[in-house]
């Protein structure tokens, strides 16, 4: 510091730079320069007071200089806004009052008689369902029986649930909401004796094509019929996954497709939905409230509902990420198509950039999991697709971890994590390579083939 001038490392959100300050200047006279040097946001409602500040302690006072606090040559240092929580509430902090609080919530729930009584009736309820699934599988009586006994408690069960809501008996939602729910596994389990055995598989239908189609009939019969008893987010959510894969397994069961060809439909459905999730779960939760007789929503109201658009996403794209997942690694290892593998490349990092273009952790981890999964997948069993040696597959995934291990380690080293800017190409890249996969799962197909020849006979 010899030359009256500090040289420093400034750390801001989006960048840092090396640089030298005046070293017994006040902040003040040059922390705008540097804000400007970073590409910090500006927010024009509440201007940011900028200052300093080391990795452990807080913001600097900006009418100090760096001489005033023994500043060395080469410090990292940090933009600070001075004045971002100069609104905020004082918070105090109970430890037991928190302990306590957080166990009257979770884990001390009174065990009163209201508790028993659904505890109870839950039990029988699965119980009950249980029961209908071993009579359907095992078939110890005629399967005209076992059919008839769960299309009846198909009916019952969402009857007695639409009529504690209309005739306002004091039900808790919770259960008639499972009345409703419980029409699904009846329906499709009544489907299967009734309809599927008495079918006899034709040219247009197999013998497995039949029990699906007739499995996914019911099941869109039952969810009609929980929308029906129970109106509401979670009735209507169960309905459009309902409407979507009995469409699906329509479309598979006439194609007569293998299983390679529906784990290709399926990834790439799957993977659609997952791009509009978002938008569709606050859709979802807000066609729910108004069918309910809500107005908008505003205050606690509107917490509410954006708390239960969060977990309907958290429970969609769970689901739909599982089903990518099955289906990747059912591509992954197939041998007999030679699309399968481009399709779960495709597929695969498509799920991961979109993990990477995501906004909220619900809907990150599961779809980063997913696409994950289908490329470690297409690592160790898709050399042989490709004709790669054996040992190619695994040494790929073992480099594959050591990079992400090294760099997470590097980033991890530094005293404070810079907030990293979201590339905004993530989301339109992993789009396009989804739309890479739709060909190829109509080639899977055979479709290319057949045109091929017609064009030949030409």
């Amino acid at each position: 510091m010899a030359d009256e001038r500090c040289r420093i490392t400034v750390v801001g959100e989006h960048r840092q730079v090396d640089l030298a300050v005046p070293a017994r200047a006040p902040i003040a006279e040059y922390i705008d320069d540097l804000a400007r040097l970073c590409e910090l946001e500006e927010n024009e409602l509440m201007p940011a007071a900028w200052s300093l500040a080391t990795g452990t302690g807080g913001a600097i006072a900006p009418e100090r200089s760096l001489a005033d606090l023994g500043m060395a040559d080469g410090q990292l240092l940090y933009l600070r806004d001075v004045v971002a929580d100069e609104f905020d509430e004082p918070v105090v902090l109970d430890v037991a009052e928190q302990v306590s609080e957080v166990s009257e919530q979770a884990l001390d729930r009174r065990w009163d008689a209201r508790s028993r009584t659904v505890t109870v009736m839950a039990c029988g309820l699965v119980w009950w369902l249980a029961a209908l699934v071993l009579f359907a599988v095992a078939q110890p009586v005629e399967p005209a029986v076992t059919g008839t006994a769960a299309a009846a408690l198909g009916l019952l069960l969402p009857g007695l649930s639409w009529l504690a809501t209309e005739r306002r008996w004091a039900v808790p939602g919770s259960v008639r909401l499972a009345l409703a729910l419980s029409a699904i596994p009846c329906l499709a389990v009544a489907s299967w004796p009734l309809v599927a055995q008495e079918t006899a598989p034709s040219a247009a239908l197999t013998a497995n094509g039949t029990t699906a189609l007739c499995l996914a009939g019911g099941v869109l019969v039952g969810a009609v019929l929980a929308a029906v008893a129970s109106m509401g987010v979670t009735t209507t959510a169960v309905l459009l996954g309902a409407l979507i894969g009995t469409v699906v397994t329509g479309l598979l069961v006439l194609l007569k497709a293998d299983t390679a060809q529906c784990a290709a439909v399926i990834a790439v459905v799957a993977f659609g939905l997952l791009l509009i999730a978002p938008a569709t779960a606050g859709r979802v939760a807000a066609f729910g409230y108004r069918r309910q007789g809500g107005s908008t929503p505003e205050g606690a109201e509107l917490e509410t509902a954006v708390r239960t658009a969060m977990l309907l996403l958290a429970l969609w794209g769970g689901a739909l990420s599982l089903a990518c997942a099955v289906a990747l690694v059912l591509l992954g290892t197939d041998g007999t198509s030679p699309f399968s593998a481009a399709i779960t490349a495709c597929i695969g990092l498509g799920l991961l950039l979109r993990a990477g273009a995501a906004k909220v952790v619900v809907e990150v981890a599961p779809v980063g999991i997913a696409g994950a999964i289908g490329l470690f997948t297409l690592l160790l069993a898709g050399s042989a697709q490709l004709d790669l040696p054996g040992w190619s597959g695994p040494t790929a995934a073992v480099v594959v971890g050591a990079v992400l291990v090294l760099y997470g380690f590097r980033r991890l080293m530094r005293p404070e994590l810079p907030s990293m800017r979201r590339p905004l190409w993530f989301g339109g890249l992993g789009a396009v390579l989804g739309a890479f996969a739709i060909p190829l799962t109509v080639a899977a197909f055979g479709v290319f083939d057949q045109l091929m020849g017609i064009g030949r006979n030409l």
